[in-house]
Order: C-alpha cells, then sequence, then structure tokens
C-alpha cells in the first residue's frame, strides 16, 4: 500500500500535469535525434566561475574518452566512453539471457569526472555481488551532464529502454534548478508556440540550443532563481517511471548526496515543508544577501525530499544514503566532495558501496 505524501507536499490533484505520461508538442511522436542531442549536452570543467551571482559552467565536447589524473593512485588513467555514449560495461541492445542490467541514470554526478576505475559505478558495481539471482551482473553509466528529470525521461523513452535494463538506479535532484540560465522558463515561453518551426529546431538542431542559452544568458541580471518547480518534476519523473514499468523494468530512487549540512538555520533540511518555508522566507526577506550556493543546496533537498514522497505515492523503492552521509560530519563531508554535490574519488567509493550496500532492498 502507498503512502500519501508528507503535509505541505503538493500531490497529482494539486499540481498541474498529466496524470499519463508526458506529452509532446501536438501530440507529435516521442522522437528526438540521439546523436544531435548528445552533441548539445556539454561535459564542464573545474572551476566554474561566477557571474552576477550565479554559477557559469565552462564546457568541452562530451562523450569523449581521455585520461584523468588519479589523486589517490597519482598516476594517468582512462575515462572512457563508449559508442553508445555510456560508461561502465560495454554492452549492446543484445542482452544475454543470463545477463543483469542496472543502468544508473542522472546528470554529471552519475557521468562522473574521475577515471572507469574510480568512478562510482565501478565503485557500486565492486561492492555488489556479480551474480545476482543466477545472472551476472552488469552496471552502466548513462549519466549525463545537465540532464534533470525531463531529459531522463527522454533519454530513457528514446534511447536507453533499447538497451532492455532490468533495473534503473535514479541518482539525480540538484539538476532540477532552473539554474543561472533560466533555461526552463525561456525554453517554456518558446515551446508554447506549439508549432512546426519549435519543433524542427528542438528535434533536429543544435540551433535551438544555442538560441535558448544565448537568450537565457542576456536575462542573468534581471532574475534570481529561487525555488525549483515541483509540478515539472512531478510530470516528468512520474512519467519516467511508467515508461520503465511498461517495459518491464524496476526504476528505484537513489538520494542524491549533497556536501551540505542536514539541519541549516535551525531548519530540517530533509524536511520538504521546512524547507519549503525556508526558501520563501529568504526571498521574502529584503535584507538577505543572495547566496547562489546556499539556495542551490537547498533547492537540491527540496528535490530529493519531494521526490521522496512521490516515489512514496507511485510505489517506487528509494534508496537512502543521505543519513550515512550526513553521520560523516562537516570534516568527513569535506573529503567526499569536490564542491556542492561531485564527488572525490574517497566519495564515489563512499556513495557507491552505500548504495550497494542497499540495492537489494528495492526487491
Amino acid at each position: 500500500m502507498t503512502q500519501p505524501p508528507p503535509a505541505g507536499v503538493p500531490t497529482a490533484s494539486a499540481q498541474a500535469g498529466p496524470t499519463s505520461s508526458p506529452p509532446t508538442p501536438k501530440n507529435q511522436p516521442l522522437i528526438i535525434d540521439i546523436e544531435k542531442e548528445l552533441d548539445v549536452q556539454r561535459e564542464f570543467v573545474w572551476p566554474p566561475k561566477k557571474v552576477n551571482g550565479q554559477v557559469i559552467m565552462n564546457w568541452v565536447k562530451p562523450c569523449t574518452s581521455r585520461v584523468v589524473y588519479s589523486t589517490e593512485r597519482h598516476e594517468k588513467l582512462p575515462r572512457t566512453f563508449d559508442e553508445n555514449c555510456f560508461r561502465g560495461d560495454r554492452i549492446t541492445q543484445k542482452k544475454d539471457a543470463d545477463e543483469f542490467r542496472i543502468v544508473f541514470l542522472g546528470g554529471s554526478t552519475v557521468e562522473d569526472a574521475q577515471s572507469d576505475a574510480e568512478m562510482m559505478t565501478a565503485q557500486f558495481k565492486r561492492a555488489v555481488p556479480s551474480v545476482y539471482r543466477g545472472k551476472r551482473v552488469e552496471v552502466v553509466n548513462a549519466g549525463k551532464v545537465g540532464f534533470e528529470s525531463s531529459r531522463i525521461y527522454l533519454y530513457w523513452a528514446n534511447w536507453i529502454h533499447k538497451f532492455s535494463p532490468d533495473l534503473a538506479l535514479y541518482y539525480e535532484a540538484w539538476n532540477e534548478q532552473t539554474g543561472e540560465a533560466r533555461w526552463w522558463e525561456v525554453e517554456h515561453r518558446i515551446e508554447k508556440l506549439r508549432n512546426r518551426v519549435h519543433l524542427t529546431l528542438y528535434n533536429h538542431s543544435m540551433l535551438y540550443t544555442y538560441l535558448v542559452e544565448k537568450y537565457a544568458f542576456l536575462r542573468v541580471t534581471d532574475n534570481r532563481f529561487w525555488k525549483i518547480d515541483v509540478g515539472r518534476l512531478r510530470e516528468y519523473f512520474t512519467g519516467l517511471h511508467r515508461q520503465v514499468r511498461n517495459e518491464g523494468a524496476r526504476l528505484v530512487f537513489v538520494t542524491q548526496a549533497m556536501n551540505w549540512p542536514e539541519m541549516w538555520k535551525g531548519v530540517d533540511t530533509f524536511d520538504y515543508r521546512a524547507v519549503d518555508n525556508l526558501l520563501s522566507r529568504l526571498k521574502a526577506d529584503k535584507q538577505y544577501a543572495y547566496d547562489v550556493y546556499e539556495i542551490s543546496a537547498l533547492n537540491q533537498r527540496l528535490a530529493v525530499a519531494y521526490t521522496i514522497a512521490l516515489c512514496r505515492e507511485l510505489d517506487v523503492p528509494v534508496i537512502n544514503i543521505l543519513d550515512a552521509v550526513e553521520a560523516l560530519g562537516d570534516a568527513g563531508r569535506a573529503e567526499i566532495f569536490l564542491d556542492l554535490g561531485h564527488l572525490t574519488v574517497k566519495g564515489d567509493r563512499f556513495v557507491g558501496e552505500a548504495i550497494a550496500t542497499r540495492w537489494d532492498l528495492w526487491n
């Protein structure tokens, strides 16, 4: 039996959005050009810079294999992608009968900046049994920089499902934020045109992404992001759950870790309603000095807490590692994070193993 979401968490009846899988413009078939979509997606290079109080990333070409320096092994190690733009175990669309295929979904914290041997999904694979229910376990890293619920949904519907995963582990929350470019606000306005030009640009050209990104960037000085759109999160996470289920696989939500304490300004940031109220108070406070890192961290926690509640409603299992990360304390967390959410090699090992010790709880 599913449980109702906690008080203060919007439910389906209180949120605008479909009760079935998210629609496409003018009810057109859900089709995107995967190669061009992957070309649009970019990988960031640290450190990011701040412009007008907002975080701006530096971008390089995606899905490019290279070597990276291991801070633990003190040597250069390969960081590679296969022909499908996946990391991890090499797979094809034909799955062997004796294979149990696990796919990690998410953004840059899944794709990972570390080497093949040290990334989080590799640490996870080493910590789980090599055989599950008589089948060998294969672990695929399908993380993509910048992907949030809507793009993960599209990615599954158009590409990942073709590889017949048995289990999809969803590790994302941070990217639900509109961020420094106000991307989704601008894209939503364009989408309202619902015309052939929009469909052509969206499905077949990098020009769409380029124009939206540039136009949105010009609005940085006029807008400050305060709170994620939980209705949008609900729409696409629900759609993803149904897509995964219809393909005969199982979706599991993994709580994304963050370098931020549970208690902040007297508020339990693991509590959806408490974080939502805190963000509203900060926005209303004329004396508040806007802090992009604080707002980003609180919105990540808001997205995690909301998704946990949504998972109860949808009967989606949750692997919760937040308490394990919180138990490390401030000093311990500083050792496993590069920034707010991206992991060091030590962090990849800690998170991968934390998920692995709980992974069969979904069953």
